[in-house]
């Protein structure tokens, strides 16, 4: 197993510890608007901070790459009936257009390709689904703090990317940002609903 991977089965112990941040993941499924009867996937579910969050009537799975991650989450209590898969979220193992929602809480300045789990999250999209996502990511205006610039390197190698341009990487990803606000930290940590892009196609004539 590679460091990747490896380091989140060392921190799990003590993740919920440092890194709760219950308030804006309840705006993130906030600006999601969860309905019963919907089909929910969280991708890097880590050890399930999101689950209790959840309202009944749903129908979720609960994905990540992290065997120590994972096995905390199948502890975790949830309203709705949860599958828990062991699964990386650059590389999902679902269909294509089969989940109503994707959650991804803390996931995208993690992995070592954003913009492959922001496609991958794309593609399990049915037409009318949304991604709501809380993480670390540049809004896109200006470059980001020297700060920033300066910590990143050291926090890459120890777990999460500062610098994500999600505004410009959304796109790439056939997905449009329709709505994103500061949540922690002078806006370090975001909130973001993301929706699949429309198809552009030839306007037919009337």
């Amino acid at each position: 197993m590679n460091w990747r991977i490896r380091r989140w089965d060392l921190y799990a112990p003590l993740y919920d510890r440092f890194i709760s941040f219950a308030a804006p993941r309840r705006r993130s499924l906030e600006l999601a608007a969860l309905r019963a009867g919907e089909r929910v996937l969280i991708a890097g579910c880590g050890t399930g901070l999101d689950l209790p969050l959840l309202p009944a009537g749903l129908s979720v799975h609960a994905v990540d790459a992290s065997p120590g991650m994972l096995r905390r989450a199948l502890a975790r209590p949830c309203a709705s009936p949860v599958r828990f898969a062991l699964m990386d979220a650059q590389q999902l193992a679902f269909p294509d257009a089969c989940f109503d929602c994707v959650v991804l809480h803390l996931i995208v300045a993690i992995v070592p390709d954003p913009l492959a789990c922001l496609r991958e999250a794309a593609r399990v999209l049915r037409p009318g689904g949304r991604i709501a996502l809380f993480d670390k990511y540049h809004d896109g205006r200006g470059r980001p703090r020297l700060v920033r610039r300066v910590l990143n390197p050291l926090m890459k190698l120890l777990a999460t990317d500062l610098n994500v341009p999600l505004p410009r990487l959304a796109p790439e990803a056939g997905l449009q940002l329709t709505h994103e606000e500061p949540a922690l930290m002078r806006g370090l940590f975001r909130v973001a609903r993301l929706e699949r892009a429309p198809q552009m196609g030839v306007n037919s004539s009337v």
